[in-house]
């Protein structure tokens, strides 16, 4: 059991636009509603133990449950919960034991994650398939939640990425984050080689618990070789973008949320100093979820993207959106460089319904501790692409209902095996890794 284990550790796709999950945590709620029978005594303690690496300040601002308050087992299951969402603990229990004057002590035992874990990651899309390649990651650096991860991948796509983030650097949750990747692939839909290289930076901060404000800086070179595909004549555009960030976030879990929503609104403006592209972007992305059953959940999501000026005027080609795969509307291939489902705009609506059929369970191997589990969905994706108003009609919106396997993982969030129909005559099959509300965001998709 352990070397297949520690095979399928080695060989899981990690999503080179979202952040690496090294060890997905154990959920000890259940254990906490046990504890409902010390509710209103007074906490006399709170015993942390496990803690090898990480600071004790960064464990200690997650939990707001007091010593000298009445205990109160919601408060410490929204505690428990913000430490397994800093993802850099394979397992977080706790316990309650009533003490001799009638109050009661708290013991909270961490499991840290490996300060430093090289791997092996693998990348597909349906574009361009499997590219492999060596990665090394760290989610806490220092011991202050601090992730750091690069992956070089070789195959359908060549890629070489770095990310650093820091989530709480002072104040309320004040974060940053630097991203900077080369890519090089054939890009199917819009028919060309592409070469390009992106620098982000962020800096965001938490408005209360929920509220989310972000701004965030990008430098993007894209090269094609293919006349007419960049604006620029010598056929590499060069951007710079300036984007805001807003947004709510009630989820229960960062890892498998079952309820709450996560809503964003982004305005970018694409255009300074002597950008190629002119452009100004403006993003709506809202995403809910219902707990229906202890082992079921639906997922609710709407995106929107709507851009200025005009295709090949102001908008380049490989900047237009397409309707069909895995990461858009499923029950559709993925399209080569064709008008009809493609669109400088998009719209796209999904339901997933999940059934939990292996919940989240941790797995050792020697000093690694990580978790899987997995689900089957059923699914209905619509969405259209278009560039002007008249375009925006029933003839063109596409969808496809179907079913899939979820295996939840770390490194990707989620693997998806997926059939889906298109309502007419074709039926297909789709793998991708990462959820799809989150992978549909990306322009490589």
């Amino acid at each position: 059991m352990r070397r297949w284990t520690w095979i399928l550790l080695m060989c899981l796709p990690s999503a080179a636009s979202a952040d690496d999950i090294l060890a997905i945590p154990t959920h000890p709620l259940a254990e906490v509603d046990s504890l409902t029978a010390h509710a209103g005594r007074i906490i006399r303690s709170i015993d942390i133990t496990g803690r090898k690496v990480t600071k004790e300040y960064i464990i200690a601002r997650e939990i707001r449950s007091r010593v000298g308050q009445p205990f109160d087992p919601a408060l410490l299951r929204d505690d428990i919960q913000r430490l397994e969402n800093l993802s850099i603990f394979a397992e977080v229990k706790v316990a309650a034991v009533p003490t001799s004057d009638s109050g009661v002590a708290i013991a909270i035992n961490l499991r840290e994650m490996p300060p430093v874990l090289p791997m092996i990651g693998v990348l597909y899309t349906e574009e361009n398939g499997f590219s492999v390649g060596p990665g090394i990651s760290s989610m806490n650096l220092a011991g202050k939640a601090i992730a750091l991860s690069g992956r070089i991948y070789f195959g359908g796509a060549k890629q070489a990425w770095g990310r650093a983030t820091w989530p709480w650097i002072t104040g309320n949750h004040v974060s940053v984050e630097l991203y900077t990747a080369n890519l090089k692939r054939e890009d199917v839909r819009n028919g060309f080689n592409e070469s390009s290289v992106e620098f982000t930076g962020k800096v965001g901060t938490y408005l209360g618990d929920s509220g989310r404000l972000t701004g965030r800086l990008t430098l993007f070179k894209m090269r094609s070789d293919v006349d007419g595909i960049t604006l620029s004549p010598d056929n590499e555009d060069k951007q710079l973008t300036l984007s805001v960030l807003a947004g709510i976030d009630t989820r229960d879990s960062f890892r498998v949320p079952r309820h709450g929503w996560k809503n964003e609104i982004e305005v970018a403006h694409t255009g300074f100093l002597d950008s190629d592209v002119n452009i100004q972007t403006l993003t709506v992305d809202i995403r809910h979820w219902l707990p229906v059953a202890r082992s079921q959940r639906t997922m609710l999501s709407g995106l929107l993207t709507m851009q200025s000026g005009t295709i090949y005027v102001d908008v380049p080609t490989y900047l237009r959106y397409h309707i069909g795969g895995a990461n858009s509307v499923r029950g559709y291939d993925v399209q080569g460089p064709t008008e009809a489902l493609a669109g400088k705009n998009q719209l796209i609506g999904t339901v997933e319904h999940a059934f939990t059929v292996f919940p989240v369970r941790r797995f050792d191997f020697f000093k690694l501790s990580f978790g899987l589990g997995f689900e089957i969905a059923a699914l209905a994706d619509a969405g259209i692409a278009w560039n002007t108003d008249s375009e925006f009609a029933i003839d063109k919106v596409r969808a496809g209902i179907g079913v899939g396997l979820h295996l939840l993982v770390p490194g990707s969030e989620m693997i998806r095996f997926e059939v889906a129909w298109d309502g007419k005559n074709e039926i297909r099959f789709h793998l991708a890794s990462g959820s799809k509300p989150v992978a549909q965001r990306s322009r490589n998709r």
